[in-house]
């Protein structure tokens, strides 16, 4: 069985890294919006047999209450890594054989282009096959097989790190471009990018709501 795991951390004080495009609150409604976006994604997916976040978000719970997302709720924090490999031993424990990990922050993310990934399994053997962030210093799909297969290597360089690991333990690796998979907004260049794109997600339409597309245009 194929499983799929969205981390998110507390998005009360998301994407300080905006902070020079967007204050705070504006700040913290784009991350709800975006993950809103990458669920509704998860959701329409053919072939996950169950989807998940790991959180402690109460509101992201909510989120992924409405949506139909299932809930692995975290009683701390200690990194995304250590969220996303604490979450997949779950998952094998409920009887996952293979686990899908993507990012909370990619509106991008279509049904279509998490089935491609789920579409790239092979099942019996261990492997992994990646997504990375369009600047290929961060990973943003990553499939196991078993769950475990590798430890995580999340944050700078974690493309590579990733791609190291799996060399390690002579596991199987590919890796494919994708251009929504790989715009997660985490840098106003990031952002910017997206708002030139005109798209039918809540995180476009909160930047419209807001009368801030001008601004992070500029």
């Amino acid at each position: 069985m194929l499983f799929a795991i969205v981390p998110v951390k507390d998005l009360s004080k998301a994407k300080e890294r905006l902070s020079s495009l967007l204050p705070q609150d504006v700040r913290t409604e784009l991350a709800y919006a975006m993950l809103e976006d990458v669920l509704l994604a998860l959701k329409g997916a053919e072939l996950i047999d169950r989807s998940f976040i790991v959180t402690m978000d109460r509101k992201a719970m909510s989120i992924a209450g409405e949506i139909g997302i299932e809930v692995i709720e975290e009683t701390e924090q200690k990194g995304e890594s250590d969220s996303v490999d604490r979450a997949s031993l779950v998952c094998k424990e409920m009887g996952a054989d293979s686990v899908l990990v993507i990012p909370g922050d990619a509106p991008l993310i279509r049904p279509e282009d998490i089935d491609f990934v789920a579409g790239k399994l092979v099942s019996g053997s261990p492997s992994v096959i990646l997504v990375p962030a369009r600047d290929r210093m961060g990973t943003n799909a990553i499939l196991r097989t078993p769950p475990d297969a590798i430890p995580s290597r999340f944050g700078h360089d974690s493309f590579r790190k990733h791609m190291e690991e799996a060399g390690k333990k002579g596991i199987g690796i590919e890796y494919y471009e994708n251009e929504r998979v790989g715009l997660d907004i985490d840098h106003p260049d990031d952002l910017k990018l997206f708002a030139s794109r005109e798209s039918d997600t809540r995180t476009y339409r909160l930047l419209v709501s807001k009368n801030i597309l001008g601004k992070i245009r500029a």
